[in-house]
């Protein structure tokens, strides 16, 4: 198990490193996902696709024709106004804003137009950025947290500010209201004071970091890391310390629910905390490992595992139904009104939409 899971990591990594240089095929790394009410947001190397969510079918696609190295897994964001924010993890490292409101003719596929572009990065767009009000706090793969302004009216984006923080940084950041929190593979968190930019304070915990922290209700924060542990912040401080040791190293953001923790690990176990008591609730072993994060659906929460299949289970740890999906699943599963999507690897299909009982509603491959 341990040697399929040190495998399993080492494959995660390789394939963020080869897209630098433009070396991924699909099945080598996770697509992201995302979704409104309408469409949902498929980002898969080539491609960045909108598919209707009553059907399954195409709306549009997107690829960079002046960019034949540009690839895309970093999960979509998604603005007040409608554009559609997807960075390239290749090639000219491009952060794009997309209008799908303003669809233009390519042949027989409609694209949509380009807003506003952002050169200024030198890595990979694995992570997401994060929106607080009007500004972007965009991290990159090359250590630097990029902040814009949205709504500078700039068809070539220039930073606000470039913060450099070091390390390779793969997850969204957070934010409390008053500082932004940013995790890196190099065993840091750091915390960005929202005005002045500055760094409020920067704390290594000697593991890497993969996911992003969790903010919860006693206003702590708590995040995995590759040293198998969750870790508790003081958001002013940076204070920290372990509040529960993990069988093996976590790669998912934590889940909130109250004042409830859930997250899993890559041995597959699947764990409830209770930020109150500082006590572990309960711990269920589904099958295969765990890098999505758990989501809340009605009273219950919805795990994928990398073996294929989505588990709904309760809040006392007992499994309510599964459904064997099919390929792996790395990516977290997005719910978008009574819809699960979920956007499998080694599959048939590139997205499946289930029910809220888990059945097959519809699949999605894209036809040219």
């Amino acid at each position: 198990m341990r040697k399929k899971l040190l495998l399993l990591t080492l494959v995660l990594l390789s394939a963020v490193l080869l897209s630098a240089c433009g070396g991924v095929v699909r099945g080598t790394t996770w697509p992201g996902l995302a979704a409104d009410e309408t469409t949902a947001f498929l980002a898969d190397l080539p491609f960045v696709y909108g598919i209707n969510l009553q059907d399954g079918k195409e709306t549009w696609r997107f690829s960079d024709r002046n960019d034949n190295k540009a690839q895309f897994y970093a999960a979509p964001v998604l603005t007040p106004d409608g554009l559609v924010i997807v960075g390239s993890s290749a090639g000219e490292h491009i952060l794009y804003a997309l209008d799908p409101s303003d669809l233009l003719a390519d042949g027989d596929i409609k694209t949509p137009a380009v807003e506003w572009t952002f050169t200024g990065a030198t890595g990979g767009w694995v992570a997401s950025p994060l929106i607080v009000n009007d500004m972007l706090f965009a991290p990159n793969a090359d250590g630097n947290l990029y902040v814009l302004d949205l709504n500078d009216g700039q068809s070539q984006k220039q930073p606000v500010q470039v913060i450099d923080l070091g390390g390779r940084l793969w997850a969204q950041p957070v934010t409390d209201g008053e500082r932004v929190f940013v995790t890196s593979l190099d065993h840091s968190l750091y915390a960005i004071d929202l005005e002045t930019y500055s760094v409020v304070w920067h704390e290594d915990i000697s593991a890497a970091i993969p996911g992003s922290p969790a903010l919860g209700p006693d206003g702590r924060l708590y995040l995995g890391s590759l040293a198998s542990k969750l870790e508790q912040f003081d958001p002013a401080t940076g204070q920290h310390g372990s509040v529960l040791d993990a069988e093996y190293w976590i790669w998912s953001t934590p889940t909130l629910d109250g004042n409830t923790l859930f997250f899993g690990d890559l041995k597959g176990n699947f764990y409830s905390f209770d930020t109150t008591t500082g006590a572990l609730n309960w711990s269920v072993q589904p099958d295969g490992a765990i890098t999505a994060n758990a989501i809340l659906q009605n009273d219950h929460l919805l795990l994928a595992t990398e073996s294929g299949n989505i588990y709904a289970i309760d809040k006392d740890g007992k499994t309510l139904w599964f459904e064997e999906v099919g390929g792996k699943i790395y990516t977290t599963p997005v719910t978008a009104g009574d819809l699960i999507l979920v956007a499998p690897l080694e599959a048939d299909f590139y997205l499946a939409a289930l029910d809220s009982n888990g059945r097959q509603v519809w699949t999605f491959t894209p036809e040219n």
